[in-house]
Parts: C-alpha cells; sequence; structure tokens
C-alpha cells in the first residue's frame, strides 16, 4: 500500500539535482528554486526504482512511497 507525503519524508537535493532515496546516487532530475510539481514520476536509473514526488518552491517531498 502506497503512503502519504507526511509519512514519507522529504527528498535531498544536491547540486540542484534530486538524491534517490533509495541508493542515496543523483537522479537525472533537475530542481530550480522556483520548480513547482505535483505527482512528478521519479526514476532512478541506477537501481531503478520509480518514485512519486511532489516538487515545491525548490523542495521535493514524496508523495508516494513503495512499502
Amino acid at each position: 500500500m502506497l503512503q502519504h507525503a507526511s509519512n514519507c519524508g522529504k527528498l535531498v537535493i544536491k547540486d540542484g539535482y534530486v538524491m534517490c532515496p533509495s541508493c542515496k546516487l543523483r537522479t537525472s532530475q533537475a530542481v530550480r528554486p522556483e520548480t513547482v510539481a505535483r505527482n512528478l514520476q521519479l526514476w532512478c536509473r541506477h537501481c531503478k526504482a520509480t518514485y512519486i514526488v511532489d516538487i515545491e518552491s525548490g523542495q521535493c517531498f514524496l508523495s508516494q512511497c513503495p512499502t
């Protein structure tokens, strides 16, 4: 079952790129300070995991995470 953002937490952004919550490597998704997105699909090319994220004011949060 998928969980809500408050249970999944904030993602790390390093050098303007979202870091994968699973393998901690950089994804190809860039985030600028003015970026806003809801239910954006984030895919990690390293661990092949997919996450649904919300981005508000340059801050990235998991909106649905695997159990």
